[in-house]
């Protein structure tokens, strides 16, 4: 996959199957719109191309705004790249590129830049100044490119976003938030060297300080962990300050379950799979190890089941089809999907050729 900061790095000479987004996350939602790219792409022989923004265009306009992000940077792109997109573009989000209108970003960007053939968006896409352009500014463009609006992805009956996943995290509910993610909640970051005391507790612990802005509730949770690149190991990781030590400092903890891991690892990933408790102050170290046994062994169990054939060792993720019924030419539906994106004909030829 290539990624590109400028026009100039791009260099896109052939038209291209456009989508534009945050992609903070990549949800399942996320995942819908870029299935599609991909799909349409295959269809006409053109690549995908998927434009994104750094930094978050609430970090430029609202700055004092809290967000805390579920993905980095290089976590997005990774994951856009496992999406099978061949080119990202990451644009600067900037005070000159905040005052584009909508007009000028398509001429800039979408008709000039990327020589759009298709621009697969959402429903509720807003774009250029102030947000001003939607899917209907683009629908006034059909002459150089067809559109496809790919309707909203609903899990157990709530609508999947980012916004709903930051606040689902920040709960603690991290199962729910694997449900709209379609993949385990997974932060990354550096190993720092912790006290001590889990070593003489014959409970030795991994310390992470995380690279990721959005971490988990304080508590408890069945987890994995991958070291320096390696496989993920079944683990029980707490998030918070030991105030059983009388300690304040955030620190993220993780107990690897059936193997003594290496003290000596530099960078690890580190997944959330399950809630077990939150995290409390206990009389004495022993209390302490005598919780840490129980939370040993329900994590234990946790792993038996989902190890299970009728789980396959993955978050559930049903997906359901949103009611309403975008406008535009109807696609054939995947089963397993929403019911499919709906494109939009062409009014005009768009420019230059599509290979075939």
């Amino acid at each position: 996959m290539k990624v590109a900061t400028s026009l100039a790095d791009a260099d896109i000479s052939r038209p291209t199957i456009v989508s534009i987004g945050n992609f903070d996350g990549l949800h399942l939602g996320h995942q819908e719109i870029l299935k599609t790219v991909t799909r349409r792409s295959k269809e006409l022989g053109l690549r995908s191309l998927a434009m994104t923004f750094s930094p978050h265009p609430v970090r430029f306009l609202a700055p004092g705004r809290p967000l805390r992000l579920i993905s980095t940077l290089e976590q997005k792109l990774r994951l856009i790249e496992n999406a099978g997109i061949d080119i990202v573009f990451v644009a600067e989000f900037d005070a000159t590129f905040s005052r584009l209108s909508p007009e000028e970003f398509i001429e800039t960007y979408l008709i000039q830049g990327f020589k759009a053939r298709s621009v697969c968006v959402g429903g509720n896409f807003n774009f250029g100044y102030r947000g001003s352009g939607t899917i209907n500014t683009l629908r006034k463009f059909r002459k150089y490119f067809e559109i496809i609006e790919v309707p909203p992805v609903r899990v157990r009956g709530t609508l999947v976003s980012s916004s709903a996943i930051r606040q689902l995290v920040s709960d603690g509910a991290v199962a729910r938030a694997c449900r709209l993610l379609g993949r385990w909640i997974e932060i990354e970051g550096r190993m720092v060297p912790g006290a001590g005391r889990g070593r003489r507790m014959h409970t030795p612990t991994l310390n992470m300080e995380s690279e990721n802005e959005l971490i988990p509730k304080i508590g408890v949770y069945v987890s994995r962990i991958s070291l320096d690149g390696g496989p993920f190991m079944d683990a029980v990781t707490n998030v918070g300050v030991r105030p059983t030590f009388n300690e304040s400092n955030l620190t993220v903890e993780t107990f690897v379950l059936n193997t003594t891991p290496s003290s000596a690892a530099g960078q690890a990933r580190l997944q959330f799979l399950h809630r077990l408790r939150d995290e409390i102050k206990f009389p004495s170290p022993e209390a302490l190890q005598q919780q840490i046994a129980c939370d040993v062994t329900r994590a234990e169990k946790f792993f038996r089941i989902l190890v299970s054939p009728s789980r396959r060792g993955r978050p559930p993720a049903k997906r359901e089809p949103d009611r309403a019924k975008p406008q535009g030419a109807k696609r054939e539906p995947d089963r397993a999907k929403p019911q499919g994106a709906k494109r939009e004909p062409d009014r005009a030829k768009p420019q230059g050729k599509s290979a075939g």
